[in-house]
């Protein structure tokens, strides 16, 4: 009897972890395009190969009779893609990977005879995303980091188009997107749900230093997404590279350094307090990523360290501190 009850609990673990997987979001964007001769005519049977700059990983695949290839759920980051054929000129190009996005690449291959690469390097971002009728907006690593969004993904939504604050007690977290209510927003990091179970918003925050990418859709999201009505944030988190790679932050806010409220000036030219409420809050920390085997095994962690302390009104406390590693 305890061997199948034993039984019986291997196959739900199992069932389960299937079921989860089911619900996992894609953490990357996506490379297209086809390969053309000096004509515009499709070149089939090209074998195109897909690298990422920063980890060396290297992806391949051969394109079909109408010269189309096509590289799903690929990370995030910058990529060259070369294209090899017999009678044809060894051709790369450079692109940029961005989350829930198409990256299309369309290479035009020149006749061999003369020896060479020829290299052709992309422009920016692409303003229009023409192969997908999903709407949203990106944070790059860069942004994500310099904006004050104090470790929370959600002030990011309110410089997205569609997105609206919204109002004290009302339930849920993101603001109001597309007109929808803020409980039907859906949080996701590294693919994996983020969601509070017992409050619709997100259960955890992700250390800022930590974050690589921000995609918040707003509209027409796939179907993959489809656990919130409202808008979709995902995160996705830093990884590990062929180069040693870290950083070392620190925050600092209190009263001294903070402008007087309209409330707190009135009170005190009325005599009702005498100086502003004390607040400290700080936070310091430091990330660090590298490789363990060149090409093949990296790693990136991040350490947060956030004790606040604040009194007001005669009543003090200090916050617990709290860390993070990813």
């Amino acid at each position: 009897m305890q061997k199948q009850m034993g039984l019986v609990i291997a196959v739900l673990a199992v069932l389960i972890a299937f079921a989860n997987d089911g619900f996992a979001q894609a953490t990357g964007g996506s490379v297209i395009g086809q390969t053309l001769d000096q004509n515009g005519a499709a070149v089939p049977n090209v074998t195109v190969t897909l690298k990422n700059e920063a980890t060396g990983q290297t992806l391949t695949t051969q394109t079909t009779s109408n010269g189309a290839f096509s590289f799903p759920n690929t990370l995030g980051g910058e990529y060259t893609v070369t294209a090899t054929s017999s009678g044809f000129q060894e051709t790369t190009e450079k692109v940029k990977v961005l989350l829930n996005q198409e990256s299309t690449v369309n290479v035009v291959l020149k006749p061999a005879g003369v020896s060479g690469v020829v290299e052709v390097t992309s422009g920016g971002e692409t303003l229009v995303q023409t192969e997908t009728s999903q709407l949203g907006r990106n944070f790059e690593t860069r942004q994500v980091q310099d904006l004050p969004i104090f470790n929370d993904v959600r002030a990011l939504a309110l410089l997205s188009p569609n997105v609206v604050a919204q109002g004290a007690g009302v339930a849920g977290d993101g603001g109001y997107v597309g007109g929808t209510r803020p409980h039907a927003n859906a949080f996701n990091v590294d693919g994996v749900d983020n969601n509070s179970p017992d409050l619709t918003g997100k259960q955890v925050n992700i250390i800022q230093d930590s974050i690589s990418e921000v995609a918040i859709l707003t509209n027409n999201f796939n179907a993959e997404f489809g656990t919130g009505a409202a808008g979709q944030f995902n995160t996705v988190t830093k990884s590990g590279t062929n180069s040693f790679h870290g950083s070392a932050f620190g925050y600092l806010q209190n009263r001294h350094l903070n402008a007087t409220t309209t409330s707190e000036e009135f009170n005190l030219q009325s005599g009702v307090i005498t100086e502003k409420p004390a607040l400290t809050d700080r936070r310091y920390g430091g990330t660090l990523g590298g490789p363990i085997l060149q090409n093949r095994l990296f790693f990136f962690g991040a350490y947060q360290r956030e004790p606040i302390s604040q009194q007001a009104s005669g009543v003090s406390y200090t916050a617990p501190t709290t860390g993070g590693l990813t």
